[in-house]
């Protein structure tokens, strides 16, 4: 097959050209035609990020390795019928939807494509444009499957690639080790003293809900980090700021003087900034 030759047809594959070498051209029009859809995924994705900017809730974004557990996690939270299946890049596109919280602030919950290791080069491309919405997020919840006897290293891959991708260390994280229902009953107890003795790190079951609850209290927690408070004045004049600071339910104490209303407010650095574009 590779070394038989194609002639004849000129315009199709060109006198004497092997098998081997149509096939190379045929794969290598195939790689111009994804960078080309590629280019038009990072196009698109760029515009949605551009109009999620303008929504006031946090983003809580589950990261981790394939076949970690996140997509069960995202349908444990938020309901929603998300493929959680065990195969690579079964989250091509990653996935948000509203949440509310217990006794918290409505979010975000954005599920990501699931990291490996030793990424072939023809993917970083595509891999990198999924993973760009990890830089919007407010907090970044690293999923890892505990039960997976390369679980460190799994982790470790991961830590490292946020880092190239620009994650700082400053970025509100937590770490999640899932499928404890996965391991004996002395092993996943073991874990769970583990975590439990560990700052940011949560020991649970997504498929049994075991441990969510101590996680969202968490994320809440996170939330109110990003959070900080200011206080300043609004004008009578000013009633279109002063009626969106309460739509944005971040207004915790108001006082109104002979020169208008005093304002406390706790809100995050993007609602700082929508506050000044309005």
């Amino acid at each position: 097959h590779l070394e038989r030759q194609r002639g004849g047809l000129g315009f199709v594959g060109g006198p004497g050209e092997t098998q081997i070498e149509a096939d190379r051209r045929a794969i290598d029009d195939q790689l111009v035609n994804l960078r080309r859809q590629l280019a038009k995924v990072v196009k698109t994705r760029s515009l949605h990020r551009a109009a999620r900017a303008k929504i006031p809730f946090p983003i809580v974004a589950l990261v981790g390795y394939t076949n970690a557990g996140k997509s069960t996690l995202f349908n444990r939270l938020t309901g929603a019928e998300v493929m959680a299946k065990d195969m690579l890049f079964a989250t091509l596109d990653p996935t948000m939807r509203r949440v509310e919280m217990p006794d918290g602030p409505e979010i975000i919950l954005s599920d990501t494509v699931g990291f490996i290791s030793d990424l072939p080069t023809e993917l970083v491309a595509a891999f990198r444009a999924t993973l760009e919405e990890v830089l919007a997020a407010d907090v970044i919840l690293h999923v890892r499957d505990i039960s997976h006897e390369d679980s460190q290293n799994q982790a470790n891959d991961v830590a490292a690639i946020l880092s190239t991708l620009g994650v700082d260390e400053n970025r509100a994280q937590i770490e999640v080790w899932n499928k404890l229902d996965q391991l004996p009953d002395d092993i996943a107890e073991a874990r769970r003293q583990r975590a439990a003795r560990e700052e940011g790190i949560h020991a649970i079951s997504a498929l049994t809900g075991e441990g969510i609850d101590a996680l969202l209290d968490d994320v809440a927690l996170k939330l109110e980090g990003v959070r900080h408070v200011e206080e300043f004045t609004l004008s009578f004049a000013q009633g279109k700021e002063r009626a969106w600071l309460f739509q944005q339910d971040v207004v915790t104490n108001e006082e109104q003087g002979e020169e208008g209303f005093a304002l406390t407010v706790r809100w995050t650095d993007k609602q700082k900034a929508q506050f000044k574009a309005l």
